[in-house]
């Protein structure tokens, strides 16, 4: 009787088996472990990655900088950026209407103004009638340079790590005056002595994700992929400041607000071009601690702690330079400074204006373009024409004539 004996596997290729079966075996076990205890590569690339974007108390990233707006300004601005270290200099501090600058130095510095009561109600208010536009409210010669875009004025960089990798860049803009918006022809009203303007730029984790510019009090946002960037370095946003009021939008043209039927505007074109990122003064804030850059401590950031008013008080309906207007009066209150703009907000709106009822914040995916004849946006009616077949597009702007239903689209999605 035959018997055929099994064949023998080679040991050389039983060890190439087993060396597989064990490479197989360790990549399941890792698997397993990585589906048991999923946070623990986690919190490994976290830590990594935190040392990139989180901040240190007087450290500024480098992202902050890399992704900083620029701002055109209006191109026949009178009243331009200015120093407030310099404005200070033509300020004396008013408390209950009485002088109480017996306690600092003539002129006022900037550090003589960290030294004032924590009072809201202290005024600075101008040693000189500021009415009649002398050089240090004009701001004559703070043009941005036409090459470079660095501005003499310099703007102001405060950086808030909000964590979980949120981290909030606020750009100020100061401007000595700001000129209020005319209504119906009349004005202008609303003006007030000192002028903090400002745009916050919101980052996760390192990377710029939305952009938020103020304007009387409220303002706009959108993400960062919508706004306008520069042709040399698409890294830098672009939004533009409003002539006389400074406040900011993501497009050149006129920006109706407030009122129905276009009674208030404001108006933005493409100006000389500001670099803040040329020329600024840099700080962290924690929410309690202010800390200048390269500094671990206050001692050169106490003048943000002043919670008073930068601007004279409204003046009184006697002073001949004061008028009445059922809208407002010619002058009001001067601001409050920059750590008084809600730098703590969760959400990247500074506030809701009084008609938005339910406080929402509107973060746009697509650039709002201006309104009227100086508006540079393309417009829903321009649609109509790349319209096929033709007599569809007819129809179109048949429903859509005068203008109505574009305005509305605008209105809704920019």
């Amino acid at each position: 009787m035959d018997s055929t004996c099994p064949t023998r596997i080679p040991s050389s290729a039983n060890k190439s088996l087993s060396m597989w079966r064990s490479l197989l075996l360790s990549f399941v076990i890792i698997f397993r472990l990585v589906d048991a205890f999923p946070m623990i590569p986690f919190k490994i690339w976290v830590q990594d990655d935190e040392q990139d974007w989180t901040v240190k108390a007087g450290q500024i990233p480098d992202y902050v900088v890399k992704y900083a707006p620029t701002v055109h300004l209006y191109s026949e601005e009178v009243y331009l950026p200015c120093d407030w270290r310099e404005f200070t200099a033509n300020m004396y501090p008013v408390l209950d209407g009485k002088n109480i600058s017996h306690n600092i130095g003539f002129p006022m510095t900037i550090y003589d103004v960290g030294r004032l009561p924590r009072n809201e109600d202290v005024y600075l208010t101008s040693t000189s009638d500021f009415d009649i536009d002398p050089d240090w409210i004009t701001g004559i010669g703070n043009r941005p340079d036409i090459e470079t875009g660095r501005n003499p004025a310099p703007a102001i960089l405060i950086v808030f790590d909000k964590g979980d990798g949120w981290v909030d860049s606020f750009w100020f803009y100061f401007y000595s005056f700001n000129l209020g918006p005319f209504v119906m022809g009349g004005g202008p009203y609303g003006n007030h002595i000192g002028d903090w303007e400002h745009s916050i730029l919101r980052f996760y984790k390192g990377q710029p994700h939305s952009l938020w510019m103020s304007a009387h009090g409220g303002g706009s946002g959108f993400t960062f992929k919508a706004l306008e960037k520069l042709e040399t370095d698409p890294n830098r946003p672009v939004i533009f400041s409003a002539r006389g009021t400074h406040a900011n939008y993501g497009s050149a043209g006129q920006h109706s607000h407030d009122l129905p039927f276009r009674m208030l505007s404001d108006f933005t074109d493409r100006g000389p071009l500001w670099d803040p990122a040329k020329n600024y003064v840099a700080y962290t804030y924690d929410g309690t601690l202010v800390c200048g850059e390269g500094d671990t401590t206050s001692a050169n950031a106490e003048w943000l702690y002043f919670p008073g008013h930068w601007g004279d008080k409204k003046l009184d309906p006697s002073d001949p330079r004061q008028h009445f207007h059922p809208f407002e009066w010619r002058y009001i209150d001067g601001p409050t400074g920059p750590l008084w703009k809600h730098l703590d907000r969760t959400t990247v709106c500074q506030q809701p204006k009084w008609y938005n009822m339910r406080g929402t914040c509107r973060v746009r995916n697509s650039l709002e373009y201006g309104e009227g004849i100086e508006s540079e946006g393309f417009g829903c009616a321009g649609v109509f024409d790349r319209i096929r077949p033709r007599f569809l597009g007819k129809f179109i702007r048949f429903w859509f004539w005068g203008g109505w239903g574009c305005e509305f689209i605008d209105w809704m999605w920019g």
